[in-house]
């Protein structure tokens, strides 16, 4: 795998024509195809399903494209390294986490950062699950923010910087936006949007099946991230099921807090923090602020 390969793939995956992708690579298209062709058989997937007249992403390449944008933003970043190792004296902060939602709550904690490591260059890897935690074992990421999990690899370190707790998205005129709170077995007669469990929590994946568990197939809306299941619950298809944590709220929608369940742990994995400084001071400022936050 190359990135001569990765460029191909996600130019065609971008532009859905192969034609086009080599106008904009600059390269023929018999090229690109055949750069797509090697690739399929590295990995042993087949990326796109193509015809006459349509392209189109396999599941396999939808879910490889953030496996491919990883590789080259890697790449890329140890090019400028080298390129411009006179020029810039940025140390890098590279912050993983497992979906874009989560990025918005670390602003102030980055912000007061800067007043103290001054050249601090913050940057964020929004990998799936198993990758992103095999990144920081390989030196890749300082730290990632995400919730509690057991079965990591040993010399991964976990510190709690909050407790979270799982909320009820629903529009202002959903039944449940007129409690104060609810329970499980409120769901019983409500239709629910969860994401599915690849790119869901293990702790919130459990609450969310206590929803789902007696339901049919057709009470059911599975979402492939917490955007999504935020805009079918606006919508109206049913009742969405995320953590408190990460939502930026929307006037327009409620967020009921879903009591007789589980407090999940929410916080950040490390390797160590002996001789970084700047990864202490980031775990101190966020349990900082998400206390100040529940205090709130």
């Amino acid at each position: 795998m190359n990135t001569v390969q990765l460029n191909c793939f996600l130019t065609v995956a971008q532009t859905l024509n192969f034609a086009r992708a080599a106008k904009l690579l600059n390269v023929t298209q018999p090229a690109v195809t055949q750069q797509i062709h090697s690739l399929e058989e590295e990995l042993n997937v087949k990326l796109f399903n193509r015809t006459t007249r349509t392209v189109e992403l396999t599941r396999e390449g939808m879910i490889f494209m953030s496996d491919a944008k990883s590789i080259l933003d890697i790449s890329e970043r140890a090019k400028r390294r080298v390129t411009h190792s006179f020029e810039d004296l940025r140390k890098a902060f590279v912050i993983g986490c497992h979906a874009r939602n989560e990025i918005h709550q670390f602003a102030d904690v980055l912000g007061k950062m800067r007043e103290q490591f001054q050249t601090i260059y913050p940057m964020f890897q929004v990998i799936p699950f198993a990758h992103l935690y095999q990144q920081l074992a390989e030196d890749r990421l300082e730290v990632v923010a995400a919730f509690e999990e057991n079965d990591l690899k040993k010399g991964i370190l976990y510190r709690e910087i909050t407790k979270a707790q799982a909320i009820a998205v629903t529009t202002r005129d959903h039944p449940f936006a007129q409690k104060a709170q609810v329970t499980v077995e409120d769901f019983n007669e409500q239709p629910v949007v969860i994401i599915e469990p690849r790119n869901c929590p293990r702790a919130l994946g459990k609450i969310q099946y206590q929803m789902i568990e007696n339901k049919s197939a057709m009470q059911i809306y599975v979402c492939d991230s917490v955007e999504s299941s935020i805009t079918l619950a606006r919508g109206k298809y049913g009742v969405a099921v995320i953590s408190d944590i990460f939502p930026v709220k929307d006037p327009t929608l409620a967020y009921t807090p879903i009591v007789n369940v589980p407090p999940m742990s929410y916080g950040v994995y490390y390797k160590t923090l002996a001789g970084h400084p700047e990864l202490k001071t980031f775990i101190h400022l966020a349990k900082e602020q998400f206390s100040q936050s529940s205090a709130g």
